[in-house]
Parts: structure tokens; C-alpha cells; sequence
């Protein structure tokens, strides 16, 4: 298989309080130092019995949209502001890798949480805040990939 690397360079990010709203939502990509849809992989224990040891079985993955974002308190239609009025709501989102190329892409709904507000003093640094969106179920990543099936005939099912 050969090597493919997702370059960055030219994301966007629309933020909506409805999947309609996309189209107009807040585009916040000029603001968003990282956006990552972080799975969190749920497994279940099976507890021991006189014939077999404890093990595990996989459950649905949850997913989060990880955000790290420069303060713009000031900008009422900027993310610091969205984040906070629709915080604990939920809301839509496009993140998109390359908008020079946008068929691949994920869109979903999350929780809003909001930002921090404030920073370090002194050094002139920018006020950079982070947040985790929970996602309501698991986003819609495109192009979809489909994993082959496995599947065995009767025949093969058979001890020999």
C-alpha cells in the first residue's frame, strides 16, 4: 500500500447551531490552532468464570472534537463567543482538510463547551485556549470506507 499524509494547510472549520446552518455557519478556521475528532474506544468486561478467564467485549466508540483555539472575546461572532453562549447545547460541525480538495471531510454534532478566557502575563504571548466537544454519535468521515466481510461457507465450519 502506499504512503498517504493529510496535509493541514488549508482547513476549514464551519461551527452551526443547525446541519442547516452549515453553509452560513461561523467559519472558525482562522482562529483554531487544532481540530482533531478524538476516538474513545469502549470496552466491556466479561467477568471469569470456573471455565474461562475475564476478557473484554468492544462497544460503539465515542468520539470528541478536541479544539485549541486563540481567545477572540472581542469578535461577537467569533468561536470564544459561540462556544460560550451554545455551551452544554448541541451544535454542528465541518472540518475539512484541504479546502482546495473538500471530498474528504467529517461533519457531526457535538456538545459545545466553552473556552477559557485569559492567559500568561507578560510575555506578549497569545491567549490560546482548549476544549473537548463530546460528539452526540459518530461523525460522518468522507469518502466512506467499507471493510470487506469475512464471511466462511458452512462447509469450512465443519471439523475435519
Amino acid at each position: 500500500m502506499a504512503r498517504t499524509a493529510m496535509i493541514w494547510n488549508k482547513p476549514t472549520l464551519k461551527l452551526a447551531t443547525t446541519e442547516a446552518g452549515l453553509t452560513t455557519g461561523v467559519a472558525a478556521e482562522c482562529q483554531v490552532n487544532a481540530a482533531m475528532l478524538t476516538p474513545a474506544p469502549v470496552y466491556n468486561t466479561i467477568p471469569s468464570t470456573g471455565c474461562a478467564g475475564a476478557s473484554q467485549s468492544p462497544g460503539l466508540t465515542g468520539w470528541s472534537l478536541d479544539l485549541t483555539w486563540l481567545q477572540d472575546w472581542g469578535d461577537p461572532s467569533g468561536i470564544s463567543q459561540f462556544a460560550y453562549a451554545n455551551d452544554g447545547l448541541p451544535v454542528w460541525f465541518e472540518l475539512v482538510p484541504n479546502k482546495d480538495d473538500p471530498t474528504v471531510g467529517a461533519t457531526g454534532q457535538a456538545y459545545a463547551a466553552a473556552g477559557g478566557f485569559g492567559g500568561t502575563f507578560g510575555d506578549g504571548s497569545a491567549g490560546q485556549t482548549t476544549a473537548t466537544w463530546p460528539c452526540l454519535e459518530a461523525p460522518t468521515i468522507e469518502p466512506a470506507f467499507v471493510p470487506p466481510v469475512v464471511t466462511r461457507d458452512a462447509d469450512e465450519l465443519v471439523d475435519a
